[in-house]
């Protein structure tokens, strides 16, 4: 480009990079619909692996100078669209606290296109995703009077149910402000944390529920000892920054 480029040529390339674009979403999606018969019945969402792939984009974006949390915006849309296509997953969200403020967490995280059930109380929505195959439940972090968790552990009403995300997902402080539940095996890899619920757990202590606690183990080598009196019941892939 030159010192001082012509606008309306540079509005004409815009235009044609805009096309391009939605070329490449429209053959995204057609590919997603493969992967839904291709997938014969398996879970649609694998949140451990989108996350590992939009580290890695944000990784090679940073080179440009994209945000971080554009590329994982814009992906969170990409992923939305994708996964309606696949099938019929439902988001069961909890409007306790700001409601507003969680549902800005929901679509940075989601993206526009899943539908969305609203529930008064966390208790009602891990209900609601208990009762359908590919829900996603959307709930306020465990800590101080959330302890909706305890019906994930061993003997829980709702224990095939797993904590298998952190929202926000970029820039993510130390504990989430909300996590996404779902029934499915967990897919830990190392610098990611368990989340383990016991009563002697060695780690960082999250949540309390009379003599049970919600502990946060960082996934290492020998992170078999430290669950070994416990019972996994969620799993957060590394922080994205």
């Amino acid at each position: 480009m030159s010192k001082n480029p012509d606008l309306a040529e540079v509005r004409k390339q815009i235009d044609a990079v805009d096309r391009a674009v939605l070329d490449l979403i429209a053959q995204r999606l057609a590919l997603s619909a493969d992967v839904r018969r291709a997938k014969s019945g398996a879970k649609l969402w694998r949140p451990a692996r989108e996350d590992e792939h939009v580290a890695e984009l944000i990784e090679s974006a940073r080179a440009s100078g994209t945000p971080g949390a554009l590329v994982s915006r814009i992906w969170a849309e990409l992923m939305s669209a994708s996964i309606s296509v696949q099938g019929s997953t439902t988001l069961h969200v909890a409007l306790e606290g700001d409601a507003r403020a969680n549902l800005s967490l929901i679509r940075d995280r989601f993206g526009g296109s899943l539908p969305v059930q609203s529930y008064p109380t966390s208790s009602a929505a891990l209900s609601g995703c208990g009762s359908d195959p590919e829900g996603i439940a959307v709930l306020p972090a465990p800590g101080g009077m959330q302890n909706w968790w305890t019906a994930l552990a061993a003997g829980g009403a709702l224990s095939q149910l797993k904590i298998v995300a952190a929202l926000p997902r970029v820039n993510a402080r130390e504990w989430p402000q909300a996590v996404a539940v779902a029934e499915m095996e967990l897919d830990p890899q190392r610098g990611g944390r368990l989340l383990v619920a016991g009563a002697d757990v060695q780690g960082v202590v999250r949540a309390e529920a009379g003599d049970l606690q919600l502990v946060e183990v960082a996934l290492t080598d020998t992170v078999e000892d430290a669950v070994a009196r416990g019972d996994v019941i969620g799993y957060l892939p590394p922080a994205i920054l």
